[in-house]
């Protein structure tokens, strides 16, 4: 048997060539071996889920919690309330007053923001300009310092910079601090409660050796208050006297560039409320949103996940996404513009001439090449076609001529890359 726990975390997804899901893989040695797969999860992928409801995998449910433990309450605050009444900060009335009950109650509460650093980028209010890294198309996070003024850091490349002086485009001598991350959080938790305990679990804080590990067991053997942190506190800890969890951004991953946005939002809330009320005492969750309206975010603090997938696979079904069909990534990677533009057109014409030659009886839909969001990493410029298809023998032939013509051709610059279903 092969167990997959939390199988629908993207981490199971390879980001290096060759691009694997090890849930396809131990699918297919299953297979091979005669064996049992087993998937768990308390927000199943829209892909493994869909298999369950044709039939292709058996659905086994488990409708109560562990130990008889009942379900967190859930608060969904309006984030802008707090605007119209001057609450600026990212810790909201509604959160506060929780966090206060429970410091009196001498209970543990958790934090959620997917954003480390201090501010998430820094802008001249006179021209506009937001500084960038030099070798990504992303802009620059600011981190605090203990002592000193803390520097600029690039979350792709790692690269680093100290704040500059005056704007570097118009040479305003301002610059605008905007958003926050869990470095600013933690610097408000401290503020508003002098008294508790705090801990930060997140990149930044556990690059040492065993240091997750260092931090989670303090604060589950009650030497701290308050845990915040990013993503690394949402799921698979269970703290029996934690009985509040807060979500300082729900709105973070709702309205991402990505169809798979409405479902990591639904994941990321439904297992991040879970951690609360896991023993005897009675759980309650804070979400705090500027969309409390939003049908994800009420169906995720219901923990309603079948009517969630039926509202989901309805609008995937409609667009053509999957789990009704597949798609296939092929990036092309190059450190020259121009040679990565003369590639694209090359494999453009390619496509089209394959598609109406020796692949017709092939059904794609092609979009590209166009531009990803993070168009330069590293100093490298990156280009995209984006193939919906059903994966079969013809397709994975087709496929595979696509990367043998870019190999043949020995564009020496330009690589070019394939990803199925990718994240």
């Amino acid at each position: 048997m092969i167990v997959i726990d939390e199988e629908q975390e993207h981490t199971y997804k390879s980001d290096m060539t060759p691009r694997y899901h090890a849930r396809e893989i131990a699918r297919y040695r299953c297979a091979k071996h005669n064996a049992l797969m087993l998937l768990s999860s308390a927000t199943p992928s829209l892909e493994a889920y869909r298999k369950a409801e044709t039939g292709a995998y058996t659905l086994v449910e488990l409708r109560t919690r562990y130990g008889g433990a009942i379900l967190p309450e859930v608060i969904i605050a309006d984030s802008r309330v707090d605007l119209k009444n001057g609450t600026i900060g990212p810790v909201g009335s509604v959160l506060r007053e929780e966090i206060e009950k429970n410091l009196q109650n001498g209970e543990q509460s958790i934090l959620f923001l997917n954003r480390r650093g201090y501010n998430r980028f820094l802008r001249c209010p006179l021209c506009g300009e937001v500084i960038m890294c030099p070798h990504c198309s992303v802009a620059l996070t600011f981190h605090s310092a203990r002592q000193g003024e803390g520097h600029l850091s690039c979350h792709w490349c790692g690269y680093r910079t100290n704040v500059p002086d005056k704007c570097p485009g118009c040479g305003g001598e301002h610059l605008s601090y905007e958003g926050y991350g869990t470095q600013k959080v933690e610097e408000e938790l401290k503020k508003l409660f002098p008294a508790a305990r705090i801990l930060r679990l997140d990149a930044d804080t556990t690059s040492a050796k065993f240091s997750c590990d260092e931090i989670l067991n303090a604060f589950k053997n009650r030497e701290a208050d308050i845990l915040l942190g990013t993503q690394m506190v949402t799921k698979g800890h269970d703290f029996p006297d934690v009985t509040l969890v807060g979500v300082l951004s729900a709105d973070m991953s709702l309205y991402l560039n990505d169809y798979r946005a409405n479902e990591e939002t639904f994941a990321l809330l439904t297992q991040v409320i879970g951690r609360a009320g896991r023993s005897d005492k009675p759980g309650r969750a804070v979400i705090q949103t500027y969309s409390p309206d939003h049908p994800v975010i009420h169906l995720a603090a219901k923990q309603d996940y079948l009517n969630f997938y039926k509202n989901e696979a309805a609008l995937r079904k409609a667009l053509v996404f999957p789990p009704f069909c597949d798609i296939a990534q092929l990036t092309l990677t190059g450190e020259g513009e121009t040679h990565l533009y003369n590639a694209a057109v090359a494999l453009n014409d390619y496509i089209k001439s394959q598609l109406i030659g020796s692949y017709k009886d092939v059904s794609v839909v092609v979009t590209g090449p166009f531009e990803p969001y993070q168009y330069k990493i590293n100093d490298k410029y990156q280009l995209r076609f984006m193939i919906k298809c059903g994966m079969n023998r013809r397709t994975r032939k087709f496929l595979n001529s696509i990367i043998s013509m870019m190999n043949e051709q020995a564009y020496k610059l330009v690589t070019a890359s394939l990803d199925i279903n990718p994240n």
